[in-house]
C-alpha cells in the first residue's frame, strides 16, 4: 500500500470498509490506464465482427438456394470472422505490451532501490 493509499484510507467515510476502498482505488487506476481506449476499440471491433456473423446467419437462413447464400457467406461470414480474429489478436498483443511495460517499470524501480541501498552502504562504510 503506497502512502497516497494510506492517506486515502485514513480519510475514508465511516461506512466504507478497506476492501471496498481498495476496489474503488483499483477501478480509478484502471480508468486512467492509457491502454484503455485501445482495448475498448479492439473489443468493439470483435463485437462488430460477431454482429456481422449473426446478421450473415440470419440472412443466409432466409435463402433456400445455395447459390444465393454464397455472397452472404463470402462477404459477411469471412468479413465477420476477420473482424473477430483481428480484434482478438490485437487485444492480446496490446495486453502483452502493457504487461511488459509494467514489468520493465517494476524492474527499474527495483534497480533504483538497490542502487540507493548500495550507495547508502558505501557511504556508511566510509564513515
Amino acid at each position: 500500500m503506497t502512502t497516497s493509499e494510506v492517506g486515502v484510507a485514513s480519510q475514508a467515510p465511516v461506512g466504507i470498509d478497506s476492501e471496498t476502498l481498495r476496489r474503488a482505488i483499483a477501478l480509478a487506476r484502471a480508468w486512467r490506464d492509457p491502454a484503455l481506449p485501445g482495448f475498448a476499440f479492439l473489443l468493439l471491433l470483435a463485437v462488430t465482427g460477431s454482429v456481422v456473423l449473426v446478421i450473415t446467419v440470419v440472412a443466409t437462413a432466409g435463402t433456400s438456394y445455395v447459390a444465393l447464400q454464397l455472397p452472404y457467406v463470402i462477404s459477411g461470414g469471412l468479413g465477420g470472422v476477420a473482424l473477430v480474429v483481428i480484434g482478438a489478436l490485437l487485444a492480446a498483443v496490446q495486453a502483452e505490451r502493457r504487461d511488459r511495460a509494467a514489468a520493465t517499470e517494476q524492474t527499474r524501480e527495483v534497480v533504483d532501490e538497490v542502487s540507493a541501498l548500495a550507495g547508502a552502504a558505501v557511504r556508511r562504510r566510509r564513515n
